[in-house]
């Protein structure tokens, strides 16, 4: 070897040896953890560092969610956006987590696979601008606007100008405190950020785009962001609410106006009030609306949150009260007030032509009050008392709660009396004034129940001659309403209001003590009065407190616990048995969108009670905890071992069975042994879900124990059934056709329309990959109605462009046979698509027609008689019968030409092939060969009196435009 060529060779391996050390790793690994180096900048509100140097907010979150997968450890790293970007560029960070996808971006940098969340661009001006009003283009046009650079926002920018016709000079800035600096120094007029970052101290005049965000890394760094997407996918799978809980928690009421964005025409509007706006308002109903004994005023819960818009506003309120049975549409045409308050929401209101509603500002629940201990569910008919409301306004009364007879009254009074003098079961009272009423000696032995009859927004109503600019300053006072100011003003009045009692009714309650304290001394009976008064105080204070705990952990429906109220009780029943085995039963209704597409929402509803109550009847509710989990799914928590909870799983079953409506639902129940109780319990109850689904459909076996060895299938069929109703909805589903040809003259003389998925991310999914879930989950009835219907679409537009017409047959799996609908379903597409009958074939499987036969031949029989054609599919691909042919109303056979590649070990499959074709013949059954592949096939097909065939001989499944051209191509050369 020549020294020259040693001398390259060394400097190579030098070079090699140096990149090497000086080209920074992905993520720095530490102690076998990897760390992951995450830009962030401080002053966008993503990411912050408290005083204490722990790291908090949405973006922390989300990376510790990750971190459940992925096992990362995370180094955060404060430097401004362009610094972010290139350190990412160049592999000095790993991460950034909240950042927009743009074409230029994905040259230099991966994206994950989902969205974390999504930003708006918000534009500020100081707040001493008195220059620039919300949405004020004309006066925006020409002021300079400072933009972050390299920031997504600014393109938002740029297309905003051209849309609303104005143009700004641009300044660019490192950080949003750069910005936030220029203006306050006036080097610009506006800035532009995310709403990430909120700032209270300026005026925002414009909000708009909003983008979605996600985790970017550096480009081929395939090891980090691979590990991001799996984990967001295992996230969207197991938590598919992450995404807006984290919103509600870090951003909604972030992103609520602290002020009204105005108008210069609104806020022009506010400086030209001269006098109080009118309101009246009707009712006097503590704690809603009341006269304070003391002032003189109204009061109450409507009246705050009246005070608190006026302050926001500006604009001052005058009150006047009205009575009860005021006529609240024809005090709003008067024209003596410019607004009507105590005013529920409803359709009626809605409706009326010449009143209007402003938003809502807060949620009324009227709750179901009963005698205490009073098992309203025993009851054979029951009477309800209700406020005349529910008369007058029938919208609020929901419909198929349960069968009631009603009584209506005038007042709260007069509800409750209606059930202490038995004249009702029990009354429907607005939540807030039955805690009120209900500490009246008179109903002493009446409660709350915690079941939500109804809920329903108050509002307030106006007429034509309300201002309109004074409406909508109303409206965004309204919605600038913090959560915080809506839960103290219905705290200090739904908590801390004592109703006072009368010295009649003081005297009633204490008769007997009143004339013993009187005898004996009168400084006694001050102090029994103190005392006594002192407790009712907090015994008001806690039965206000338990009843509002106890709403909000009820299920509505079915009166067992929620899942928050579950998730609180369980940890208190595994404290107080601390020693004892316990196991969660997570019960799963199989099949129950059946009885809902069957029978009806309401039934629905009713079975979902009549669950809720056998379960408890069961179980029993002692050394228990049993909740309404989600939807149809129930979970119990109990001390029972497994024979027991089988026996129990068992009986349940046969009382579920036994329910009036007779419905094909089954029950699949697993079992979770609670081992480790440092465990979640929505890890318990997870675990106890997989169990069940995993005998989904195997109505051999109701009970299955949890075994971690499922849990990989479970996930990725879970996963295809959640993005089910996505697909349905943005068409990702295609039909594909199969051309049907005449093997005689070699021409296409009808097709077969059959189902692809067109997965936005996994591209065409193959039928045998996603079908198999959906009939197993029962789901696949939905899909072949939307292939149907796009059938009778494409059909539809043959017609209008003059493509030759044939027959298109669609499949029906035998799930849909059970839609007592389907029949009148099939016959309003094809009517609504102007379709004739004779143009669309129904395919139904041979194993189909041998299940359930006598329900499958009336259903066809039906259709058969509304014109459609039928056609026997994959016959021979089964167990095949002569009864079947003899039996089965039929038009015609598909042969599965399959049958030839099955075994035949005595050489018999040719000359059956060739009797099954003579025999239709002579029955005068159509015969179609499908899956027809070779010459040889066709040859010895016609050879045996069988001239239609459909098979990759001919054509393979098309997309619609395939076939369309194929057709126009047929219709040209003749």
């Amino acid at each position: 070897m020549s020294g020259k060529k040693r001398n390259v060779m060394l400097f190579v391996l030098l070079f090699t040896l140096l990149l090497g050390v000086i080209v920074p790793v992905q993520a720095q690994s530490y102690g076998g953890t990897k760390i992951i180096r995450v830009a962030y900048r401080e002053d966008a509100d993503f990411i912050n560092k408290s005083s204490s140097g722990v790291y908090k907010g949405y973006g922390v979150e989300y990376l510790n969610k990750i971190s459940q997968y992925t096992g990362w450890r995370y180094e955060y790293i404060n430097e401004s956006w362009e610094n972010q970007l290139a350190d990412l560029k160049s592999g000095k960070v790993d991460l950034i987590c909240n950042a927009q996808k743009t074409e230029a971006r994905e040259k230099d940098y991966d994206f994950s696979c989902m969205p974390v969340g999504t930003e708006q661009a918000v534009l500020y001006t100081s707040e001493d601008n008195g220059d620039i009003y919300f949405q004020d283009y004309e006066h925006m046009n020409g002021k300079k606007v400072g933009l972050l650079r390299d920031s997504y926002q600014n393109e938002e920018f740029e297309q905003r100008q051209d849309e609303k016709n104005f143009h700004c000079p641009e300044e660019y800035y490192e950080s949003e405190q750069d910005q936030i600096e220029a203006l306050e120094q006036k080097k610009v007029d506006m800035i532009l950020t995310g709403s990430i970052s909120k700032h209270d101290s300026l005026k925002i005049v414009d909000k708009f785009g909003a983008a979605p965000m996600y985790i970017m890394t550096t480009k081929g760094n395939t090891e980090v962001i691979s590990a991001v997407n799996n984990a967001l996918e295992q996230l969207k799978a197991e938590v598919p609410d992450l995404t807006e809980n984290l919103t509600e928690q870090y951003v909604m009421d972030k992103n609520r106006n602290s002020r009204p964005l105005l108008t210069r025409e609104e806020t022009e509007y506010i400086k030209n009030v001269s006098a109080p706006i009118k309101i009246g308002c009707i009712g006097d109903q503590p704690p809603l609306i009341y006269t304070d004994k003391e002032t003189g005023k109204l009061d109450g819960i409507y009246i705050a949150f009246l005070k608190k818009f006026s302050e926001i506003s500006g604009i001052p309120f005058e009150f006047e009260s009205l009575s009860p049975d005021t006529d609240p549409i024809e005090a709003a045409q008067s024209g003596k007030y410019d607004f009507i308050a105590g005013i529920t929401a409803c359709q009626e209101m809605i409706d009326e032509p010449e009143v209007h509603l402003t938003g809502g500002f807060f949620t009324r629940e009227f709750q179901i009050v009963a005698e205490r201990g009073e098992d309203i569910n025993t009851l054979e008919t029951l009477t309800v008392s209700m406020n005349s409301i529910f008369e007058k306004y029938k919208s609020l009364r929901p419909e198929g709660e349960f069968p009631y007879k009603a009584i209506y009254c005038d007042s709260p009074r007069t509800v409750l009396d209606a059930v202490v003098n038995k004249k009702a079961d029990m009354a429907i009272m607005d939540s807030y004034a039955a805690s009120y009423y209900l500490q009246d000696e008179k109903y002493r032995d009446l409660a709350l129940s915690g079941i939500v009859f109804t809920k329903a927004e108050t509002c307030m109503i106006y007429g034509d001659n309300t201002d309109p600019d004074l409406v909508s300053v109303i409206n965004k006072s309204i919605g600038s309403l913090s959560s915080q100011d809506e839960e103290n003003i219905i705290r200090q009045y739904s908590i801390n209001l004592q109703k006072s009692f009368s010295i009649w009714e003081f005297m009633e309650k204490y008769r007997y003590q009143i004339v013993c304290i009187l005898i004996f001394l009168v400084a006694l009976t001050i102090l029994v009065i103190v005392n006594n008064r002192h407790r009712t105080q907090m015994q008001v204070e806690a039965a206000a407190q338990e009843a509002y705990r106890c709403r909000m952990e009820t299920d509505e429906l079915t009166g067992l616990l929620n899942k928050e109220g579950f998730y609180r009780r369980s940890r208190e029943f595994l404290e107080k048995h601390s020693e004892a085995d316990a196991r969660i039963v997570y019960i799963n209704i199989e099949n129950f969108k059946l009885v809902n597409d069957l029978f009806g929402e309401d039934a629905g509803d009713g079975f979902l009670k009549f669950i809720g109550l056998e379960l408890e009847k069961i179980f029993g509710r002692i050394d228990i905890v049993s909740c309404r989990y989600e939807a149809d799914h129930f979970v119990i928590l109990t001390l029972d071992n497994e024979d027991r909870i089988q026996a129990k799983i068992n009986h349940f079953c046969n009382r579920i069975r036994d329910y009036y409506l007779k419905t094909t639902v089954e029950i699949s129940a697993g079992i979770y042994e609670i081992r480790d109780r440092s465990k979640s319990l929505r890890i318990m109850c997870d675990r106890a879900h997989l169990a069940a689904d995993s005998i989904k459909k195997n109505h051999m076996i109701q009970v299955a124990v949890y075994d971690d060895t499922h849990r990989k299938k479970l996930i990725q069929e879970q996963m295809i059934i959640n993005e089910l109703d996505d697909a349905l909805k943005e068409k990702q589903f295609k039909a594909f056709f199969q051309p049907k040809y005449d093997m005689c003259t070699d021409r296409v003389i009808g097709a077969e329309a059959l189902v692809r998925w067109e997965h936005p991310e996994k591209g065409l999914l193959p039928p045998g990959i996603f079908i198999p879930v959906l009939e197993k989950n029962g789901y696949i009835a939905k899909v072949d109605l939307y292939i149907y219907e796009e059938t009778c679409i494409f059909l539809k537009k043959c017609m209008d462009e003059g493509i030759p017409l044939h027959p298109v047959s669609v499949n029906l799996s035998r799930v849909g046979f059970y839609n007592p609908n389907l029949f009148q379903t099939l016959c309003e597409i094809a009517e609504r698509y102007q379709i004739p009958r004779k143009y669309l074939e129904l395919e139904i499987t041979e194993t189909a027609y041998a299940t359930d036969s006598e329900m499958i031949f009336s259903v066809v029989e039906k259709l058969r008689q509304g014109g459609f054609r039928i056609l026997m599919d994959d016959f021979g691909s089964g167990y095949s019968s002569l009864n079947m042919l003899k039996e089965a109303p039929v038009d015609e056979i598909k042969l599965d030409m399959r049958f030839l590649s099955a075994a035949d070990p005595y050489g018999r499959a040719e000359e059956i092939l060739h009797m099954i074709i003579t025999m239709g013949n002579h029955m005068k059954l159509s015969i179609i060969a499908e899956g027809v592949e070779t010459e040889q096939q066709k040859v010895m097909l016609q050879g045996f009196g069988c001239n239609k065939a459909q098979g990759y001989f001919y054509a393979r499944p098309m997309r619609e435009a395939e076939y369309t051209e194929l057709l126009r191509k047929e219709k040209a050369e003749n």
